[in-house]
């Protein structure tokens, strides 16, 4: 799955490309897509069309041509966001987070060939039980035990951990179980010395991701995920 990509641009650096759809071809495009619930009924279709496969060259979709994202017979046109370059076309649906739920992200165009095919199922929704928000947790001296309901999936899981004293840190879960453990000292902490012996509020972001079909179409390939992502807060201590 390759990372959604953010820009940054400096005066001497170039940063990224922005091609017009109507100048390229659907055979020299790629497309990540993902459909992304977060528990609160909310589904986000994020889209992104590159350049052949690179991933700071981004389409612009011109007038002609539009993504839909459709489900349980509702179709929706993703609406084009442009941060600093970095364009990805968005759009929500409600209530349709559930397991199994079916996404068909589409490609329109009326001057070249369109790939309208893009599917991916919803995997089972959870929800993080530990750590809570009202708990602290030492980073040196104990584990951090994560648990969760609804293991017992095939699908994989990731984690991530980060906090204004603390180190960005990831990892997988190796075995879907409803819980999973960070060895003390997986979580470092970030910036001065003084960090150290900070306590911070820290973020883990748990995600069950289910691969997709992408439309053969996309001549440079891709991919699209469905995503379960869950958050939670907790007092990361020394």
């Amino acid at each position: 799955m390759r990372p959604i990509v953010c820009c940054m641009f400096f005066v001497s650096v170039a940063g990224c490309t922005d091609l017009s759809s109507a100048d390229l071809k659907t055979a020299g495009m790629s497309a990540d897509i993902t459909v992304s619930a977060d528990g609160t009924g909310q589904s986000q279709v994020t889209a992104q069309f590159h350049v052949d496969d690179n991933a700071t060259d981004f389409v612009s979709l011109s007038t002609g041509d539009s993504a839909t994202a459709a489900c349980a017979g509702q179709t929706e046109t993703l609406s084009q966001s442009n941060v600093l370059g970095d364009i990805s076309y968005q759009t929500s649906f409600t209530g349709e987070d559930g397991a199994g739920a079916a996404y068909t992200v589409a490609l329109t165009r009326t001057s070249d060939v369109s790939a309208p095919s893009s599917t991916c199922t919803m995997p089972s929704p959870f929800t993080v039980t530990a750590p809570t928000s009202s708990g602290s947790y030492s980073r040196s001296t104990a584990d951090l035990t994560v648990t969760y309901t609804n293991g017992g999936t095939q699908d994989p899981m990731s984690w991530s951990v980060s906090g204004d004293c603390v180190s960005v840190a990831v990892g997988s879960v190796s075995n879907d179980a409803g819980t999973f453990t960070i060895p003390r000292g997986s979580l470092t902490p970030a910036g001065s010395s003084q960090t150290a012996s900070a306590t911070c509020q820290a973020t883990l972001t748990l995600t069950r991701s289910r691969q997709g079909q992408l439309d053969s179409h996309y001549g440079s390939g891709g991919s699209i995920f469905a995503q379960q992502i869950r958050t939670v807060t907790f007092n990361s201590a020394p």
